[in-house]
C-alpha cells in the first residue's frame, strides 16, 4: 500500500494547486483494502443508486430508512431482494430506484450477477460491466469503483460537485467538461484520491 504521503507529494508535484486541497490530518478511506464479497459489494451499490440525482443529505436520510430494516451488511441483500414497493414509497425511495436494486439483488442471489468478478476486471471493463445494469450508469459506475473498490484512477466528469470543486480551484467554467478532464489528467494514477479531497474541500 502506497503510503498517503508519497502521493501527496506527487500530486502536488504534477499540479501545485493541489495544496489547497490535499490535508494530511484527513485519511483517504480509498487507500484501506477493499472487502471483495458480494454481499458488502451490493450495499455499496444500492446506496450509490439511492444517492443517484438527489442531495447527499436527502440520500443519507433515505438510506438510513431503508437499511434500518435489517441487520447487517450481510443479511440486507436478501432483506432487499423481499421488499415491496410499499414499503419502498414509505422509506422515500422512488418506484424506479426500488426497481433497479432490487433487480440487482435478485441477480446476485440467482449467479446472474456477479460483483466480485468486477475486482479482476480493468477500470473500463468494469465499468462496462456494471452498466448493463438497469440504474447503473457512469456516474453510478464511477462511485462504485471508487468506494466499494477503493480504485484509485477513477475520475466522474457526471459529478455536479467535482465540475463545482474544480471550476473554483482553477477559475474555469464549470459547464467546461472537456478543460476539466484536461485539468484531471495532471493526476494520473490518482485522480480518484483528488476526487476525494475535492469533495472535502466541498463539504458535501
Amino acid at each position: 500500500m502506497i503510503k498517503q504521503d508519497k502521493i501527496f507529494k506527487e500530486l502536488i508535484r504534477k499540479d501545485n494547486k493541489l495544496k489547497k486541497i490535499l490535508d494530511a490530518s484527513k485519511n483517504c478511506p480509498f487507500l484501506l483494502e477493499p472487502i471483495i464479497k458480494n454481499e458488502i459489494l451490493f450495499y455499496e451499490l444500492a446506496q450509490s443508486i439511492v444517492g443517484q440525482q438527489i442531495s447527499a443529505k436527502a440520500a443519507d436520510t433515505i438510506w438510513a430508512r431503508i437499511v434500518s430494516g435489517s441487520q447487517n451488511k450481510n443479511s440486507f441483500l436478501v432483506y432487499i431482494s423481499n421488499t415491496k414497493l410499499e414499503w419502498a414509497r414509505k422509506q422515500g425511495l422512488s418506484q424506479r430506484k426500488h426497481e433497479y436494486i432490487k433487480s440487482i439483488a435478485a441477480n446476485i442471489i440467482s449467479n446472474k450477477l456477479s460483483l466480485e468478478y468486477v475486482a479482476n476486471l480493468k477500470d473500463n471493463e468494469a465499468k462496462k460491466y456494471l452498466e448493463l445494469q438497469r440504474g447503473v450508469g457512469p456516474w453510478t459506475s464511477e462511485m462504485f469503483l471508487m468506494f466499494a473498490y477503493k480504485r484509485l484512477d477513477v475520475f466522474s466528469i457526471g459529478d455536479i460537485a467535482l465540475k463545482r470543486a474544480v471550476s473554483e480551484i482553477y477559475n474555469i467554467d464549470r459547464s467546461d467538461d472537456k478543460a476539466i478532464i484536461a485539468i484531471s489528467e495532471a493526476w494520473k494514477p490518482y485522480r480518484s484520491i483528488v476526487c476525494w479531497y475535492l469533495w472535502e474541500y466541498l463539504g458535501v
